[in-house]
């Protein structure tokens, strides 16, 4: 009867890991489409900081590549050299979707920042982050005092 339980117990143990590890590659794969969406180069459409909508003008500079897990991103009007950053973790299983990334340089560098992101179609995606890495926003846009930035970018064609 032992012998059974043993035996029962093992391939219980076996079938557990063995979706377990399947699980894991699924999301692994699932991650490496997702980060695989946001290669190439971004121009911003339209931006937000704390409330207020961000004058055209600086909009119109700004300019983000992505290749691979690292990002650099050129936004004069908040930082003279290019900012570059490592995306660590995306996680798809959030609605909305998270993105995990440290600052390598620039205002805030070394502060793991979580934030919220959606694609609008394959050539756009809407981005919202809180830069001093305080919270994670919880909806698009920003509001007064939140410190928060919104970010919308089409792809450079």
């Amino acid at each position: 009867m032992r012998s059974k339980i043993f035996v029962f117990a093992t391939v219980m143990t076996f079938l557990w890991s063995a979706s377990t590890f399947a699980v894991a590659q699924t999301q692994e794969k699932s991650t490496e489409a997702e980060l695989q969406k946001f290669q190439g180069t971004w121009v911003m459409i339209s931006a937000e900081m704390d409330g207020k909508k961000v004058p055209e003008e600086h909009v119109k500079q700004n300019k983000i590549t992505f290749v691979g897990n690292k990002v650099e991103l050129f936004s004069p009007h908040q930082h003279k050299e290019v900012i570059v950053a490592s995306i660590t973790k995306l996680d798809v299983t959030k609605n909305p979707k998270e993105m995990h990334w440290v600052r390598l340089n620039g205002p805030h560098a070394g502060k793991t920042v979580i934030s919220i992101y959606e694609f609008e179609g394959p050539d756009q995606y809407k981005v919202s982050f809180d830069p001093a890495a305080l919270t994670v926003p919880k909806k698009f846009g920003t509001e007064t005092g939140s410190g928060h930035i919104w970010h919308n970018w089409k792809r450079l064609k």
